[in-house]
């Protein structure tokens, strides 16, 4: 086993490690005790953005702020400034080490800060065993004093068992084996995932990228997000594509959902999604997981047959409109 540098894995922090660790808080979760919704990513706080806001029933509001280089001071700091602005009573820092000061510090904040507000500093690795995929491994290396006994009072996680893990881990390593057969991608990326799995959208724009995601209520998406880093080009790029609906779906052979950036929105989600959904469970027979898989897969082939020629085209006209 060898460790892996975060940056082989992740390109981009905002466009590959947080999408990719908002939709797997389920590690996280497991790490800290306790159970983790994800509410959005790139959540407006002023005129800053929080990686990712979660929740917890137990505790409400659960600001995350995760970085692909050793903490520092600016996290620290962006994470208890959106922590405050978004009344978060967990604050969740990920990163790949953490200086001792850092550590000292989130000891102290936790030490002088009220019983009902919690700060967790969490390690992340890339681990890989010879030719195998890449997993990732979270370890909690700073947290309140007593929280293994607080955390007993409010109740351990329940959303995942050890056999739906495991059933999801597996389904999640063949569609990656099966997207690198059908040469839909050019990695198998990381391991170990049991919520969603990323794929490489290949157009020359940061940000467009496709998720396969099983939802543990039951459903199967395939989607394309759009998340350049910009609401108003989000919204440009989803508006053109709406806007060639009728063509996109005679070409898909299905019929897509297209969601805007909503920034007033209950969440502020500044992204925008083209998406397909399937009903399906972990406790499908084996035929019916098989089926699920081969969705998946066609579904994700013909995203990257039909979008992408549109998308570029998308792209060049919005270049020009810039120049």
């Amino acid at each position: 086993m060898r460790q892996v540098p975060l940056s082989d894995v992740f390109a981009n922090e905002p466009q590959d490690f947080t999408p990719w660790l908002a939709d797997n808080l389920d590690l996280v979760g497991s790490e800290i005790g306790l159970e983790l919704k994800l509410e959005d990513t790139e959540v407006p706080v002023g005129d800053f953005f929080l990686d990712i806001l979660a929740s917890a029933t137990e505790l409400g509001n659960i600001a995350i702020e995760n970085q692909l280089s050793p903490s520092d001071h600016g996290h620290l700091g962006q994470l208890t400034t959106y922590a405050a602005g978004l009344q978060a009573k967990a604050l969740v820092w990920v990163a790949p080490t953490f200086r001792p000061e850092h550590l000292t510090a989130v000891d102290r904040l936790n030490e002088w800060t009220a019983p009902s507000i919690v700060l967790f500093a969490v390690e992340v690795r890339a681990l890989k065993i010879g030719d195998s995929l890449v997993g990732a491994d979270f370890r909690v290396v700073a947290s309140p004093r007593d929280w293994a006994r607080r955390r007993k009072s409010i109740g351990q996680p329940t959303a995942m068992t050890d056999s739906e893990r495991s059933r999801r881990i597996d389904f999640f390593d063949r569609l990656a084996k099966g997207a690198l057969d059908r040469g839909l991608t050019e990695s198998t990326g990381f391991a170990s995932v049991a919520k969603s799995k990323s794929f490489p959208c290949r157009v020359d724009e940061p940000g467009l990228k496709y998720w396969v995601d099983w939802r543990t209520t039951g459903v199967v998406t395939v989607q394309l997000d759009v998340r350049t880093g910009g609401i108003d080009r989000n919204e440009a790029i989803i508006q053109a594509l709406f806007e060639d609906n009728a063509e996109i779906e005679h070409d898909l052979r299905f019929e897509p959902d297209f969601f805007f950036p909503d920034p007033d929105g209950p969440h502020g989600r500044i992204a925008g999604r083209v998406m397909t959904f399937r009903d399906a469970s972990v406790d499908d027979p084996p035929e019916a997981i098989e089926m699920t898989l081969d969705w998946c897969l066609d579904r994700l082939e013909a995203f990257q047959r039909v979008l992408e020629p549109r998308l570029r085209l998308i792209i060049d006209e919005l270049g020009s409109k810039e120049a």
